[in-house]
């Protein structure tokens, strides 16, 4: 980036260029995550892959944690958006083969939106640790926005009983997703000492088909 690139970036003012510059820095940040470990990403690493001085970054954001915890928030939109696409006649619980069958098909859609599992897997211990309590609370205003719409789904496609019951349904997802994508996703390292002794190492995504085939009936017995 130029030096004319860098004066122009420091004058957006418009909502519309603060929320592209936003998309920008989570879309670099996702991909710092696709190519190394979490304690490898640094604002330094950050703004020298936008162009940015640190000084330029610190006008959106003011840690990477921050910056991690919108990239969840953003990863729960673009999953919800693709949910409320998918056609409701592919989903029953009718069945126990229904159910498999329903459970597959969300159990994919989670899958390709790894973010949900992945940095669902640090919120907790390290995200939620080093953000303001305003940004902390905007976003978890966001997520609940999120789970209240794919509640609000589930229930209408007859999946489960109430908006309640979803709600539980989707935490416990997201809980599970959160456990399971590290050993799901092992470090080389990991691989190798399981490989040694016979570890196993789960698939995420059937793995995710088994817990909301499971979640789904037991929620339905519970209902009965």
């Amino acid at each position: 980036m130029t030096a004319t690139d860098d004066q122009t970036y420091r004058r957006a003012r418009t909502e519309e260029q603060k929320r592209q510059r936003l998309d920008d820095i989570l879309d670099v940040t996702e991909s710092l995550l696709d190519s190394g470990p979490y304690r490898a990403i640094t604002l330094s690493a950050i703004a020298e892959q936008l162009g940015y001085s640190r000084a330029n970054l610190a006008h959106y954001v003011g840690t990477k944690e921050e910056i991690l915890l919108l990239l969840y928030v953003r990863c729960l939109q673009q999953l919800f958006d693709e949910m409320q696409r998918i056609d409701p006649t592919d989903l029953s619980v009718e069945t126990p083969d229904d159910m498999r069958r329903s459970a597959i098909t969300l159990a994919a859609l989670v899958a390709r939106h790894r973010d949900f599992g992945r940095i669902g897997a640090l919120l907790a211990s390290l995200i939620e640790t080093n953000v303001g309590l305003e940004c902390l609370t905007a976003c978890k205003r966001d997520i609940v926005e999120v789970i209240d719409g794919a509640s609000r789904l589930l229930v209408k496609w007859g999946l489960l009983a109430d908006d309640a019951s979803a709600g539980r349904f989707l935490l416990d997802l997201a809980n599970y997703a959160a456990g399971l994508y590290p050993a799901a996703h092992p470090l080389p390292i990991q691989q190798e000492a399981a490989a040694a002794v016979g570890y196993p190492i789960p698939d995420y995504e059937s793995a995710l088909a088994s817990h909301i085939a499971t979640q789904l009936a037991g929620h339905r017995a519970l209902q009965s």
